[in-house]
């Protein structure tokens, strides 16, 4: 029997396994492989404050000098970090429907949801304010209920970007067409630069994470926020 032959019967005897992905380190699950930026995909709500945390990505993509190009229902940039990789992402969906896009590409990236850290805006904080937790409950924001629903999972890491609320003589305003609207309309010059100053703190806050993890990134990001009081 010649050496082909009896190669081929062995080939037959032992098909080839599947690898099985090794286990991950703790340590791995404690800073991003994957950065998601929220927002609305049309080009009228670019500038509008419902897309800060798509700033946060164009920003880094601009930094590092990358493009973000199309993978799917995201667009994705890879950059590194210290020599560490991180994928830089924004869903290519309205924000109440970030979830299945971007369990597609944590997919595609095996991911972790631990690995996971999604930057977004917050009514319920002051405008700039930047707060950091590493997992929990979508606290009432459609787009982040969408993602947990899409990973099964609430262990990602999330930023939120305060852009605050209208107010009506010191009362804070509730009705959906008014927030709506809010959400939706372009800051004012003052709010403007402090939103660029909490999405520099928010993007030394992703490099943070990379490099020594989530806790510290957490810790640091808190600290240097301005409208957090003493204790706070």
């Amino acid at each position: 029997m010649s050496v082909l032959k009896r190669f081929a019967q062995f080939r037959k005897a032992a098909p080839r396994r599947e690898e099985e992905p090794l286990p991950l380190e703790d340590a791995d699950l404690d800073r991003p492989l994957v950065v998601f930026g929220l927002g609305n995909p049309d080009d009228r709500y670019a500038q509008t404050r419902h897309n800060v945390g798509a700033w946060c990505i164009a920003e880094l993509a601009r930094r590092h000098h990358v493009e973000l190009k199309r993978e799917g229902r995201v667009s994705v940039a890879r950059i590194e970090v210290d020599g560490r990789p991180l994928f830089i992402a924004r869903p290519r969906s309205y924000m109440n429907e970030s979830g299945p896009p971007i369990a597609q590409e944590a997919k595609r990236l095996k991911a972790h949801p631990r690995q996971i850290l999604v930057l977004y805006d917050e009514l319920d904080l002051p405008v700039g304010a930047t707060r950091m937790r590493p997992k929990g409950s979508s606290g009432g924001n459609n787009g982040i209920k969408s993602i947990i629903g899409a990973l099964g999972s609430q262990e990602f890491a999330r930023i939120r970007i305060g852009i605050d609320r209208p107010y009506d003589h010191g009362a804070p305003v509730r009705a959906p067409e008014r927030v709506a609207a809010w959400v939706l309309g372009r800051p004012s010059p003052e709010h403007k630069r402090l939103l660029d100053d909490a999405v520099e703190r928010t993007l030394a806050a992703v490099e943070q994470a990379v490099r020594e993890g989530y806790e510290i990134a957490m810790q640091r990001l808190h600290e240097a926020d301005p409208t957090r009081g003493p204790g706070k």
